[in-house]
């Protein structure tokens, strides 16, 4: 589990002790501020949780997550509100949202061994349209045959209540319905 300094000096008790641990091997320093157990495989999304607890996985990163695509992203999309400071880790792709749509369709689920904020699949769907062209043909072609065959289990009402949330919303939806539905 990956652990923020100030969570690893509640989990040690000291800054005497934590720094023990780490010179005895059973802690591990990640990055600056970030320490984990040292049977703990590494994961930069456990990492990117634990950083950024603001951030939500957003993109072909929450698409592979949900299981609408098959290869794993080469960079993690990252979402987090308008203001906020930029994410300077290698490796993350941020997307700046206005706070007041930033919550809407946040989930929790599990990866990689850690809980890891997501949008879930309706938010996603209208994601998807609104970066139908900043993403490469293939992998939109392949999440929208995904949400075909799961169009049955889609929440519609979900879906009308995050178009009215967010900007540009409606024109996103009917995209979407053009598309999958």
């Amino acid at each position: 589990m990956t652990m923020t300094y100030k969570d690893a000096l509640e989990k040690y008790g000291s800054r005497y002790r934590l720094r023990k641990a780490l010179s005895e091997g059973r802690v591990i320093r990640r990055s600056r501020g970030l320490y984990a157990q040292a049977d703990d495989p590494e994961s930069p999304l456990a990492d990117i949780a634990a950083r950024y607890p603001g951030a939500i996985l957003t993109g072909a990163t929450a698409l592979y997550l949900h299981g609408l695509v098959d290869m794993p992203p080469e960079t993690i999309d990252a979402a987090t509100a308008t203001g906020t400071t930029k994410m300077v880790v290698p490796g993350i792709r941020q997307t700046f949202v206005r706070p007041d749509a930033l919550g809407v369709g946040r989930t929790e689920m599990e990866a990689d061994g850690a809980r890891v904020a997501v949008y879930d699949k309706e938010r996603m769907l209208l994601e998807l349209m609104r970066t139908r062209n900043k993403l490469p043909y293939d992998l939109y072609r392949e999440a929208v045959r995904s949400y075909r065959r799961e169009a049955n289990d889609l929440d519609i009402y979900k879906l009308q209540d995050y178009a009215e949330a967010i900007p540009r919303g409606n024109a996103y939806l009917n995209r979407a319905m053009e598309e999958v539905f």
